[in-house]
């Protein structure tokens, strides 16, 4: 997948071939990363940036007590790794869901495109800004709803996702996430994924049957996850 079909970039044009091409030759060699495996560990010297071309990824803390917190999911298109940016060493883990292709982007080259290239810088740092709200709304929902209704708003949050990166997906994909997947990213134990899960389906609003996401009924689960709507900002002021 080309950055320029990603969610961050649609509908900006580059004249005369402009920034964004620019910005794919900055990309490094690309790397494959096998389902389960980790491109990098929390607490790492040195985190690298990435592009992800292919597959499925997320981001991980470990608290002290031994467990996971998923903080986000990344899917073709996204910018990998933003958060280590600040760090000397890595903020998060990163492992594959599936097995992914990414491609490492040099600090330099950022570097090249805040001094350079100022439409791309600007896109680059509402791409941040995008996942800080992700994280806001997922922090509101393990921390303020209650554990069914936190787990719609997780998949009606996917299913968006989805449907804007991937081309042609209506109201079923394959959603690469086990029960423990979905409980660390929503703060719940298995047993309490598996029986929010069970009561979407039963409810008739959505079901997850052998790796396959199906929402039923969208304008039910909409309403019944209560989640706010999204109001993405045009780009045209870039």
């Amino acid at each position: 997948m080309s950055i320029a079909s990603s969610v961050l970039f649609a509908g900006l044009h580059f004249p005369d071939g402009g920034e964004l091409p620019n910005f794919e030759l900055m990309t490094g060699p690309q790397r494959l990363c096998n389902k389960g495996h980790f491109l990098s560990h929390e607490g790492e010297p040195e985190p690298d940036l990435y592009l992800l071309r292919s597959g499925w990824l997320c981001c991980s803390v470990t608290t002290p007590a031994g467990d996971r917190q998923i903080t986000t999911f990344h899917l073709p298109g996204d910018l990998v790794g933003m958060p280590s940016i600040a760090r000397e060493v890595a903020a998060e883990s990163i492992s594959a869901l599936t097995d992914s292709v990414v491609e490492v982007i040099p600090l330099d080259a950022f570097a090249i495109a805040f001094r350079q290239q100022p439409r791309l810088a600007a896109l680059l740092y509402m791409s941040a800004q995008e996942e800080r709200v992700r994280l806001i709304h997922q922090l509101t929902l393990v921390g303020r709803v209650h554990s069914v209704k936190r787990m719609a708003a997780f998949l009606l949050s996917i299913f968006h996702r989805v449907r804007v990166s991937v081309p042609g997906v209506d109201d079923s994909f394959a959603l690469p996430l086990t029960q423990q997947d979905l409980g660390d990213a929503t703060g719940m134990s298995v047993v309490h994924a598996n029986r929010a899960l069970r009561i979407l389906r039963e409810r008739g609003y959505a079901s997850l049957q052998k790796g396959v996401l199906t929402v039923h009924d969208y304008s039910g689960l909409v309403k019944f996850a209560g989640s706010p709507a999204d109001s993405k900002r045009s780009t045209a002021w870039i």
